[in-house]
């Protein structure tokens, strides 16, 4: 006996996974391996950016295989400016647009931003309340300079 369900197709459009070619993963990789931007293999699969973050989500063996090319991605940067070094000891090579791609392609690896992390203990900062800020000035040893001043109110 046949059940209400069976034979039924599911409701709704097929997942993106479902229309990729053989050798995606592969594709992805290679990008990787040759440097490309990560347009790259999304044109060459036809995933759009919303798609591409969905499936980062959601779908491990893509996030794997992303987190593949990112790691191969940078390698090829890095060897790209190591080699320059080598074989021209650095003349010509152009350090700042270097550190530009490295910096804008991985952010979480390469950075020249300085943080300042400034925190209240948890409690809510208003702008009619006054703001305690304490100054520790250490005296230079032998000399009368520098002073210590604690508890000024800005």
């Amino acid at each position: 006996m046949k059940s209400e369900n069976e034979g039924k197709r599911p409701v709704g459009r097929p997942r993106v996974e479902t229309r990729l070619p053989d050798g995606w993963r592969d594709i992805i990789i290679q990008a990787g391996k040759e440097g490309k931007h990560i347009t790259d293999f999304l044109i060459t699969l036809g995933i759009a950016w919303d798609t591409h973050y969905s499936m980062m989500e959601r779908n491990k063996e893509y996030s794997s295989a992303v987190n593949e090319y990112n790691k191969y991605c940078e390698h090829y940067w890095f060897e790209m400016a190591r080699q320059s070094m080598e074989e021209t000891e650095g003349a010509g090579f152009n350090s700042r647009l270097w550190s530009l791609i490295l910096r804008n392609k991985f952010p979480k690896h390469w950075s020249e931003a300085s943080k300042i992390d400034v925190t209240t203990g948890g409690e809510k900062i208003e702008n009619n309340k006054p703001i305690t800020i304490e100054i520790i000035k250490t005296r230079n040893e032998g000399t009368n300079e520098g002073s210590t001043e604690t508890g000024e109110t800005v």
